[in-house]
């Protein structure tokens, strides 16, 4: 069969850049669409194919790729997210993450579905990427510089205001386990170090213009589908809530269901004085000065504050999600509510994921407190709870890799290793990974949440339904196809959940789709029938549910066939923290409720089972794989002992 560029809703074309000797190729999307669907899955395929059994995170024959949304540039609602795929430093392993993004359409309209990096320039250096041509820029004067600074400098040395950036800080470029890519100012492509894998690379930014457009197979037809879903968007629950606050307008309904995260995972729940000191709502209501939304989101969840009094007065940032909150103001037990914000935009500033400065913060800070360390170990510094001006000091120290900072940049699970003295108790962390989620109290979220490929993170399988406010169970039920959907504390069904929850993710990432514009957040919103519709529609490819479940299926198998070659992640793996398993949940409306390790075993041979996994060792087995036309990949995982 001939492969052209001629394929409908993509842009056509894969961008290959190879640093070391400055290569620029391209190949056709179609390569790989109709089976990968697009972005996180293509680049899963890519990845596995190519990178050899030595390649190591920081080794310049890793391949870092950036992906668009094939639904991206289309009328699909939400249709505004991008992502990056490598092997990350943190795991070892598959690492993805995803962001909203404006470069994301740009580079789909200059002509690229993905860009495939690879090699390591030989000084730092950007990406400029102007329709057709395609540079690769001297960056020695971005180097040290903050993504904010990045974003100006770029701007103006290409003397264009409006071009939209996606590059790293110091964190990335110190090799923070935890360094993250920023988009612009305000997202991050969090989570599995991609920022560390750029500045490995010596690659500052991407930056990106694009003129072309988006053709669709038929637009009326998917015009039709996606003003319909616009139509029963506006009357969902969570739309005015989310469009006034964003995902921080979930405190109440995390307290009601222990779903926060205190003083390290001490509570669940925050003292109520403590969460009325810091409610949200209030601060953004005081502070709000402008909105920010994304091409093609309904709900348009961001907000710009500039605060003219307080400790931060000055600072103009965009507001942070639910995440931040839990991960930084609650975990470090921080009563002052602008700190939240502050913190957000200093990770931003100096691309620090989040959830690394947390987990690792948060871990050090309970270790203090226990006795296990002190100021001989810190620095000097006293890691009181809810010391506002230690803590932003620990992400500067971070960032630069500075004195117990740079032990704190290997993340929670690493430092405990470093420090020993039996404080890997307190290093809350899932495949080495700095977890931000609570795992006890809701059992489909838990599963979803230690089984994913990427090491922990609640975006790649882990439902929300059973803890949504004022649930409908019985559109829960038909969505999910099992009942008990919201008794969270059931064990029965939570793998079929977990496995739905799984396809519903990776079909979104492929296509473009922000999760919160799913039914995996708001049962109003679109499922996998609709979104098999709309790509059916802008594609001219008549696909159904069970397609799109069987493209997922295949990734998911092809991430853990990644795992399996690049690190020794078995059955432990997936099983929550050793708090988790044996500490109640202390306080709050599920106070002294125990997960309980026999079934959540149970509940785990249940997923594997659903998935043709080996119970024992949770690998893929054979059959499985050759059935999703894996075949060389059983035979691969043979060689090396992993075959299920």
């Amino acid at each position: 069969m001939t492969i052209t560029n001629e394929i409908c809703a993509y842009a056509g074309k894969i961008l290959r850049i190879n640093l070391s000797n400055g290569d620029i190729s391209t190949e056709p999307t179609a390569k790989y669409a109709r089976e990968w669907l697009g972005s996180a899955g293509i680049a899963i395929k890519i990845l596995y194919d190519e990178l050899k059994p030595w390649v190591t995170p920081y080794e310049p024959a890793n391949k870092i790729i950036f992906g668009t949304g094939a639904l991206m540039g289309t009328p699909t609602p939400g249709a505004n997210k991008m992502t990056v795929s490598t092997r990350g430093p943190m795991t070892g392993g598959w690492a993805t993450g995803a962001s909203d993004t404006y470069l994301g359409g740009e580079l789909k309209c200059a002509g690229y579905d993905l860009v495939v990096v690879e090699g390591k320039a030989h000084g730092p250096v950007y990406l400029w990427i102007d329709d057709d041509r395609v540079e690769i820029r001297n960056a020695s004067h971005l180097w040290g510089k903050t993504t904010w600074q990045t974003l100006e400098m770029i701007r103006k040395e290409l003397g264009d205001d409006t071009l939209h950036t996606l590059s790293i800080g110091p964190g990335g470029e110190n090799l923070v386990r935890g360094g993250c890519i920023i988009h612009d100012q305000g997202r991050g492509i969090g989570r599995c170090g991609s920022g560390a894998v750029m500045g490995s690379k010596n690659l500052k930014a991407i930056v990106a213009r694009g003129t072309g457009g988006i053709k669709v197979a038929d637009g009326k037809r998917l015009l039709d589908i996606s003003t319909a879903l616009r139509k029963r968007y506006k009357n969902a629950k969570c739309m005015k809530p989310m469009q006034k606050y964003g995902t921080l307008c979930i405190l109440d309904s995390k307290q009601a269901t222990c779903g926060g995260n205190y003083k390290n995972f001490q509570e669940l729940v925050m003292p109520e004085d403590f969460a009325e000191a810091i409610r949200p709502e209030k601060t953004i209501e005081k502070y709000e000065v402008g909105r920010v939304s994304f091409p093609g989101c309904p709900i348009g969840c961001g907000r710009v504050l500039h605060f003219t009094d307080g400790p931060y007065a000055g600072l103009r940032t965009e507001t942070n999600q639910w995440e931040v909150l839990s991960v930084l103001q609650m975990r470090l037990a921080v009563r002052e509510p602008q700190f939240m914000f502050k913190a957000n935009s200093y990770c931003n500033q100096l691309g620090v994921d989040v959830d690394l400065a947390g987990g690792a913060i948060g871990w050090a800070m309970e270790c203090y407190e226990k006795g296990i360390i002190d100021e001989k170990d810190t620095d000097g510094l006293k890691l009181k709870w809810g010391d506002a001006g230690v803590i932003l000091e620990l992400i500067r120290k971070i960032a630069y890799r500075e004195g117990f900072g740079n032990i704190l940049a290997e993340g929670c699970a690493r430092a405990a290793e470093i420090i020993g003295r039996d404080s890997s108790y307190y290093a809350l962390d899932i495949k080495g990974q700095d977890l931000y989620e609570t795992c006890r109290g809701a059992n489909a979220w838990c599963l979803g949440v230690c089984t994913s490929t990427r090491g922990g993170g609640h975006t790649t399988g882990a439902a929300v339904v059973e803890t949504l406010p004022g649930l409908d169970v019985a559109k829960a039920t038909e969505i999910y196809g099992v009942e008990g959907v919201e008794r969270a504390q059931e064990y029965d069904g939570k793998a079929e959940i977990t496995v739905f929850t799984e396809s519903l993710h990776r079909v979104n990432n492929c296509l473009g789709i922000c999760h919160m514009n799913t039914a995996w957040f708001d049962l109003d919103f679109m499922s996998l029938p609709e979104i098999a519709e709309l790509y059916s529609a802008a594609t001219g490819w008549e696909t159904s549910v069970e397609d799109l479940k069987q493209s997922a299926s295949k990734q998911i198998n092809l991430e853990k066939a990644f795992n399996l070659r690049f690190t020794n992640f078995d059955r432990n793996d997936d099983m929550p923290t050793l708090r988790d398993l044996t500490e109640p949940i202390p306080t709050g409306n599920l106070a002294g409720w125990k997960l309980e390790e026999d079934k959540y075993n149970k509940m785990l041979d249940e997923y594997y089972d659903l998935h043709g996994w080996d119970r024992a060792t949770s690998f893929p087995k054979r059959e499985t794989l050759e059935n999703l036309d894996l075949g060389y990949v059983a035979i691969e995982l043979e060689k090396i002992g992993k075959l299920g």
